[in-house]
């Protein structure tokens, strides 16, 4: 039977890094104060997005499949903790009711088959809350390169983190993808842990904590 260490991929003074699935994983660690994780939503989503022609509107590229996105999420084993998941529309009956949902607006042109804005079940968050940040594939704010493809940005789950409700303390993201969520962690001294089960991903999320250089103005 694996242990916990066999599953370390990176630390260091801020991050953590584990290489495997976080259904193994998760049970493993000591309780963690926040959940924010943006899952695979179980609608084999597809990613061949310059195949498909949204190269026309702006320069994208294809990538592989989701892992895990053809089956159904189930999110039972996360809701024991204050939690933010991305993407719950598409598995809200799954979900308990709740007054917190929060509003990712991408700021894109109304008549694009691509949604305009995106949302997430929280069980902290008071109401319903807004976030503004374009994201169109190369018509974007910020320079941040997209390696993943559903990556969020940093600027959003930074915002997250910065909300009034939010739990302070460790943040996990059980769904790591290119490590958007421990980046933001990090930008804002908070500790955070990572879980994929793609190395490739693990690896891509390493290289942008190690690139990653502290900003003061965002985090404010």
């Amino acid at each position: 039977m694996k242990s916990l260490k066999d599953y370390l991929y990176y630390q260091d003074d801020w991050s953590t890094i584990y290489l495997g699935d976080c259904r193994d994983i998760l049970p493993m660690l000591e309780p963690v104060d926040l959940v924010l994780t943006d899952p695979p939503y179980g609608i084999n989503h597809p990613t061949d997005y310059n195949t498909r022609g949204r190269g026309k509107l702006a320069i994208c590229n294809d990538y592989p499949k989701v892992y895990g996105d053809n089956e159904k999420f189930n999110p039972e084993f996360v809701l024991v903790y204050p939690s933010v998941l991305w993407g719950a529309n598409y598995y809200s009956s799954r979900l308990p009711d709740t007054s917190g949902w929060l509003v990712w607006d991408k700021e894109r042109p109304d008549n694009l088959d691509q949604s305009t804005c995106e949302l997430a079940w929280t069980n902290f968050v008071k109401g319903v809350r807004r976030f503004r940040f374009m994201w169109n594939g190369m018509i974007r704010k910020g320079n941040e390169p997209l390696w993943h493809p559903t990556q969020k940005p940093v600027e959003l789950m930074q915002w997250v983190l910065t909300l009034p409700w939010t739990p302070q303390g460790c943040v996990i993201d059980p769904y790591m993808g290119s490590g958007s969520t421990l980046i933001a962690a990090k930008n804002l001294n908070r500790k955070s842990i990572g879980i994929e089960i793609e190395e490739k991903y693990c690896a891509i999320a390493v290289k942008r904590l190690r690139q990653e250089v502290f900003d003061f103005r965002r985090a404010k």
